[in-house]
Formats: structure tokens, sequence, C-alpha cells
């Protein structure tokens, strides 16, 4: 993805922030045939994969968009919708001279305006599930015992308007590392390969006819993880876990003087303490928000530090980028977060500490719980049981490699599927938990 450090033309950015996206694939085209340095025609080849992004990001017309609000919020009226609009609080654009907002663009008024938190409709699930991870933290705040728990689950993927063509498939796998290991695979869709114990993102590859749904069923035992009980030593930080690792994970003059903002005043030969630093500056100044695909950002670390939002990815490899920065061996881990009572996507990091090893770090959890000082310092350094992670770094290659483009070039929560000739976007995936027991 280095090429996404290549400029955009000036003319293409511009129709493109317009929202002119049919002149702008125009003019990409007619760019791409001129003699122009291999970079700069990936760039545009992407350029062309992310206007499709973009316009499937966008779905809702404003009569659709109001309808939402409306739905989401408690006494709300149509006026209201209009002065959020007026001063800035809606995300839409304008694509092809139409106003059309982003597909979550309600849910992120709550995240930003406490008034508007407070009139929001309230999801019972989400509460339980709330409810559930506060008490396991509490619980081990208190006694710094962790559990086991068994976990079996099924992911699948299908695609929304099949061509009855052929299509390959890669699901997420777990990994079997750290607080997670008695990994099996119990059964498969379709004939699979499986990715070895040794990927960075570990998938099960299948390919079939794209009328079909494509599942996969495993099991595993996950551990909650308390600093003063493990000591993951081994493996030792390389030197990856130090580096930059274009387009975004970049030690930009910017972010620079970021870091030196944090960390003034702090000893520099104290790891934990850096490390705390700028966990804390993140998670207290940073606020949760739903963004677009991450295909659709250039830096997604100077992005979060100048706008101050992001979601539970932007949080973590803004924390991976600053740590390796101040000289923090530092890494991704990612799958899902998972209760009982169902799972989602979910990304967190991991650091290197000289006296501890590997310790784990949920800035969108910790964030998420800064009116409570004591459990947003409790995912700084330890994690709760409620997990599953396939992946182990950021912007890794599956195995076998994917030809085109992925509609997440970064990570893989849900799976990717192309055919012989395309990327292909327009697919669905469900995460479904079997069963989740406490292992006595």
């Amino acid at each position: 993805m280095d090429f996404l450090t290549t400029p955009l033309p000036e003319d293409i950015r511009k129709l493109i922030w317009l929202g002119m996206f049919e002149q702008a694939r125009n003019s990409i085209k007619e760019r791409m045939k001129k003699p122009i340095p291999k970079e700069m025609k990936e760039r545009l080849k992407f350029e062309l994969f992310r206007l499709e992004l973009l316009e499937k990001s966008y779905p809702y017309t404003k009569d659709e968009a109001v309808k939402l609000f409306k739905k989401l919020f408690k006494g709300v009226k149509k006026s209201d919708f209009e002065n959020l609009l007026k001063n800035g609080y809606l995300d839409f654009r304008y694509i092809n001279g139409e106003i059309k907002f982003q597909e979550r663009f309600h849910y992120n008024i709550g995240f930003s305006l406490e008034e508007y938190s407070k009139k929001q409709k309230v999801d019972p699930e989400r509460k339980k599930i709330r409810k559930l991870t506060n008490e396991s933290v509490e619980r081990l705040l208190n006694t710094k015992e962790p559990k086991k728990y068994f976990v079996k689950a099924r992911v699948s993927i299908k695609r929304k308007k099949p061509l009855n063509e052929k299509v390959f498939v890669w699901l997420p796998f777990p990994l079997e590392k750290y607080q997670q290991n008695n990994v099996k695979l119990i059964k498969t869709s379709h004939d699979y390969k499986l990715a070895s114990s040794k990927s960075l993102q570990r998938t099960v590859y299948m390919e079939g006819k794209d009328t079909d749904e494509f599942w996969i069923e495993f099991s595993y035992i996950v551990s909650e993880w308390i600093k003063e009980k493990f000591k993951f030593f081994k493996p030792l930080p390389t030197k990856k876990d130090l580096s930059e690792k274009s387009p975004h994970i970049l030690f930009t003059p910017y972010l620079q003087k970021v870091l030196n903002k944090i960390l003034k005043g702090t000893n520099k030969d104290n790891d934990y303490e850096i490390a705390r630093k700028i966990y804390d500056f993140l998670t207290l100044n940073v606020r949760y928000s739903y963004v677009l695909p991450y295909a659709l950002y250039d830096n997604i670390p100077e992005y979060v530090t100048t706008v101050f939002r992001g979601d539970c990815g932007f949080y973590a490899s803004t924390f991976i980028t600053l740590c390796r920065m101040a000289g923090i061996p530092a890494k991704w881990q990612s799958g899902w977060f998972v209760t009982p009572l169902g799972a989602s996507p979910h990304d967190w990091a991991l650091i290197y500490l000289k006296d501890s090893g590997w310790v784990p770090a949920d800035l969108s959890f910790g964030s998420s719980r800064r009116n409570n000082e004591e459990m947003r310092q409790f995912y700084f350094t330890n994690l709760d049981g409620y997990r599953m992670f396939a992946n182990l770094d950021f912007q890794a290659s599956f195995s076998p490699k994917k030809k085109y483009f992925r509609n997440d070039p970064y990570d893989n929560q849900i799976g990717e599927m192309e055919s012989e000739h395309s990327y292909i976007i327009d697919t669905e995936s469900k995460i479904e938990i079997l069963t989740f027991e406490e292992i006595k």
C-alpha cells in the first residue's frame, strides 16, 4: 500500500470532494492513459475502488436520514435535524448532485453530543453486554484472578447480488498465541485451505459459486489477561515491531510534535510511564466514533490526532504508531469482541515492556470508561476474556494471496470475497456464538 503516499492529482481530488464522481472516474481513466509512474497508476486504480466504497458508505437520501434520526432519538423533530446539519454535526456528502448521508451518521450524533446521548433510545442488548463486561472488570480489579472460557463460533459470508460466477473467500480463523489456545476447526461449508498458525492474519480459504453461503465453525479457549499473572516475554520483539509501515504507521513530523507534547517531562527511561502517557492522551481526548471503511483514509493516526475521533482500530493504530516512535515495540491484535450474548468486530494493541513482556492495551474500551478511572486504567496492560483474535499485524497478506483490492486492506474480521475478474464489495457477513462456557 506504499502507493497511497503518492499524491492524488489536485484536479481529481477536487472532483471527488465536490461529489462529481462520474467526472472523477472519467478523469482517472484518461490520466491512466498518460506516461505516469507505476505508483501513480496504482494510486489511481485504488481511487476508482475507493469511489465505489464511498458511494456504498453514503446510502441515505435526506428524507431517509431524517427518518433514521427520529427513530434513534426520543422527542426530536425535523428542525433539530436541520440545525445539526447547519452546524456541521452530520456526516454527509454530495454525490453526483444529491446530498447523501453516511450509513451510521445518526449513531455518531450520540457519540459527539451529550444532549443527544441522553435522548438516544437504549438498545437492551448493548446495555446487557456493557453490564456483563463491567462486572468482569470489577471482579478482576478486586481479585486479580483470571478466568478461562471455551467458545464455539460460526462466521459466514455471502454475496448480496450473485452473478452465478466463481468466487474465492477468506474467513478469519483464531491464532494460537498469548491468551488464546486449543484452537480447532470443526466444520466448513466447502473444501478449504487453513493458513499456517504462523500467519499474521490467519484465514480459512474456500472456493465456490457466489450463489453459495460460505461458513466455518471453530472453537478455542481464551483467558482473561492480567499483567501480573501472565508474562509473555516470547516471542521477543523484532525490528518490525518498532518500524514504520506505509501508509498509516508513519513517523511524520506532525506526529512527532504530538508525541513531544504528550511526553513533555516524562522519564525517557521508563517504558511503562511513556506508554501510559500515550494511552492517557488518547483515551482522555479522543471520542469514539464510527468511521468510513479504512481504505478511504490516507493516514489514520494523523486523522485521529487532528479530528480527535475514531473507532477501535483508529485508537489502536494511533497508539501503535506513537509507541513505536517512542521506542516501545507495539503490534496489532484484532478479531472480535465476544460474549455469550453475541460478537462484533474489534481491534486493540499489544506493547512490549521490559519488566512485563507483551501486554494488551484496549484504548476504545478504556476511553468509553473515562468516567470510571479504575476501569479506564484496567484496559492499559489488562484485558477481559471476551475476545477472539485472528490477526497479529496491521496490513498483512492472506494465504493464498488475494489478487484484487480488499474491502479492508489492513485487517480481517468478517471475511473477504473476490471473483476471477474483480474485487467484490457487495458482501454481508454474520457472526454467531454457539457456545460460551466458563472453564472451571
